[in-house]
């Protein structure tokens, strides 16, 4: 016990000196540890491809965290690791929900696409994210693109992706168990456990992560526009359940995740719930079989077949009384034909067939009309892409055909340049997307159409020294026929129309320093909404800013470390003024608010194989709150206090 405290101590220390400390190589993470810029900036990835390739040469303004960027963070969730993420920003949506922002546009509801370990993970029925549901200790690798992917991916990757990749058998090689507990100003703020094991076994790679979490949303007190409040300490709580399965051998590969979360709410979407709060569900099983081999020396094929069971929302009491089955099958193929090292040609197809069934509990106003209890869609998408090394620059072209059975055909293009001299590298990318409706978008308005967006984007960076990279981008992205929701308080009725155009341009600059232990990144990006035409996404008062996103934001996301165990991650996030709704039809600028968190952890403390850390976050009280991101009459939503926040890992 005595060292166990001593450890504790050593954490809390701002500079301790650790001479002669061992340094374990045993895990892959730590090799990355002592990776130089030079190797980082290399790495490779296959986020905006399907086929690997450096991250100066991908054809996508691309973001990779490791898994040592991930666990030295001290990110308590999901959210703490976006957010480290220039243009990115969360807002609220409704029902204690948060949705995402990309560079100043609403990500919300099918715009952004979220996959674990390959399995979309935007519900079905409004194509929402969950994004407090996903362990951050599973994670081995986030990819992220800051940009359209709809190419690739379809229709719910309009504005960006982010692909999380869990720990694999070969990294784990062997048991890890971890937990934590977080203490908010006012209340517990979250308690979690896990397990998670992989082994290698010849050509047969098995893994199994089991998680458990019960957190909560804020200890703050939320106040609806009418001036009625409550306390949100044990009525904001977020739990989640999660058994994540994976097997591959000899190119097989199969994979089963069953999920269930579930929120307890009482903002709900205008005025809260006087009664106290209610529980919102959303379980969620995937079954996945992928078959992955060579049919000829520079011909590989993979065909895949997936099967999804979720009850997104589910709802049962009299607030609003919600029970809807949803299975997706989904077929697919994919095929990479390479007939020397400077071409590449990627072609394939997916099928997916939708079935909602409604419950019985399910209230009339989000049933079907008439007799009906339930919808089929079916989708057939095809996609081809060529990437071409012709000396001077890379070359990559594609595009993508998706053709739904009630909303019709999806048709979006990609072109791409890039090269890497040296030092130096260059991207010009112009981008088709579209946002498919949802189930529940048609359901409410058979007549929606998919919104349609262009991105046009150029990033240009360059590797000043061993230690330095600076780089800067710039986009412009026009979204036209944006899919909305229309809440109408009077009536009490929702839906989903298509309004005129909206979008954004801006840029970004980045700085990353890196030399032995020691890593610093500054991100900076700045847009303007003066394209936007849709009023529910406007400030009363600043035409060049949308509703809830800073025009400006800063993050500066570093690590320093002392002797060979110890590492200090200090990080500060900077918004400039938000605008939001205040009262019914009245809106207010919220000032700039500068967030900062310091996370020490210490590896082989008390054992070999056991770490610890010890997180500090939101230090200054900075009063955060999600601002909703267009006018459906729901104020800002209270983000948690400050948070004192211990972690154990233990690996063996």
């Amino acid at each position: 016990m005595i060292r166990f405290l001593t450890c504790l101590l050593i954490l809390a220390a701002p500079l301790p000196a650790l001479a002669g400390s061992s340094v374990t190589d045993e895990s892959e993470f730590f090799n990355l540890e002592r990776a130089s810029l030079e190797e980082l900036l290399n790495l490779k990835t296959s986020v905006a491809s399907l086929t690997p390739m450096g991250l100066r040469e991908t054809p996508g303004l691309v973001t990779v965290m490791t898994e040592e960027d991930i666990r030295l963070s001290g990110a308590r969730d999901l959210v703490d690791l976006l957010r480290l993420v220039p243009d990115f920003e969360f807002t609220v949506d409704v029902q204690g929900n948060l949705g995402l922002g990309v560079k100043g546009n609403s990500g919300n509801e099918g715009k952004v696409l979220l996959l674990w370990d390959g399995q979309p993970y935007n519900e079905l029925l409004y194509s929402t994210i969950q994004y407090d549901r996903f362990p951050v200790d599973q994670m081995e690798r986030i990819e992220i693109i800051r940009g359209p992917g709809s190419v690739i991916y379809g229709g719910a990757a309009e504005l960006a992706v982010i692909n999380i990749v869990t720990k694999t058998a070969r990294f784990l090689d062997g048991s890890r168990v971890y937990a934590g507990y977080g203490q908010m100003r006012e209340a517990r703020g979250r308690e979690f456990a896990g397990y998670s094991f992989g082994k290698v076994y010849g050509e047969t790679k098995f893994s199994a992560l089991a998680h458990v979490s019960s957190a909560q949303r804020s200890d703050r007190r939320y106040r609806d526009l009418a001036g009625d409040s409550y306390g949100m300490n044990g009525d904001s709580g977020l739990d989640s359940k999660n058994l994540n399965l994976s097997l591959e051998t000899k190119g097989l590969s199969l994979r089963f995740i069953a999920d269930d979360y579930s929120q307890v709410e009482r903002d709900h979407f205008t005025s809260l719930l006087s009664t106290g709060g209610t529980r919102v569900k959303f379980p969620v099983y995937s079954f996945e079989a992928k078959y992955s081999f060579r049919a000829a020396e520079n011909l590989k094929l993979e065909p895949g077949l997936a099967y999804q069971y979720s009850r997104p929302w589910k709802e049962i009491d009299e607030h609003f009384p919600y029970d809807k089955t949803v299975k997706r099958y989904t077929g697919g193929f994919t095929a990479l034909y390479e007939p020397s090292d400077k071409v590449s040609l990627l072609g394939g197809a997916e099928f997916t067939h939708d079935m909602v069934d409604v419950g019985g509990a399910t209230g009339a106003g989000s049933a079907y009309s008439g007799t009906r209890t339930g919808a089929r869609y079916d989708n057939l998408a095809f996609f081809a892409q060529t990437a071409m090394n012709m000396d001077i620059f890379n070359l990559i072209a594609g595009g993508r055909i998706d053709r739904h059975s009630h909303t019709g055909p999806s048709l979006v293009p990609r072109l791409a340049v890039t090269k890497l001299l040296k030092d130096l590298h260059f991207k010009a990318i112009y981008s088709g997307a579209f946002r498919a409706p949802s189930i529940e978008n048609i359901r409410l308005n058979p007549a929606i159409k998919p919104e349609r967006t262009t991105t046009a984007e150029f990033e240009a960076g360059y590797k000043a020294s061993e230690a330095l990279f600076l780089s800067a981008d710039v986009f412009d992205i026009t979204i036209k026929r944006p899919i909305i929701f229309f809440y109408d308080p009077v009536a009490d009725t929702e839906n989903y129309l298509n309004y005129s155009r909206t979008g954004t341009r801006g840029y970004g600059l980045a700085l990353k320093f890196k030399k032995k232990g020691d890593f610093l990144e500054l991100g900076y990006s700045t847009y303007r909404s003066d394209k936007n035409r849709v009023d529910v996404y406007k400030p009363l008062t600043d035409s060049s800013a949308a509703l809830a996103f800073p025009k400006h934001k800063a993050v500066l996301n570093s690590r320093y470390q002392f002797g060979e165990r110890l590492t200090a991650s200090p990080s500060i996030i900077y918004l400039s003024k938000r605008y939001g709704y205040y009262a019914s039809g009245a809106t207010r600028s919220y000032s700039a608010l500068t967030q900062a968190n310091i996370y020490f952890s210490m590896k082989d403390c008390f054992t070999k194989g056991l770490e610890l850390g010890l997180g500090a976050y939101d230090l200054f009280g900075s009063n955060y709150s999600y601002i909703q991101a267009y006018n459906s009459e729901h104020a800002p939503l209270p983000a948690a206090s400050r948070e004192i926040f211990l972690k154990a890992v233990y690996a063996f």
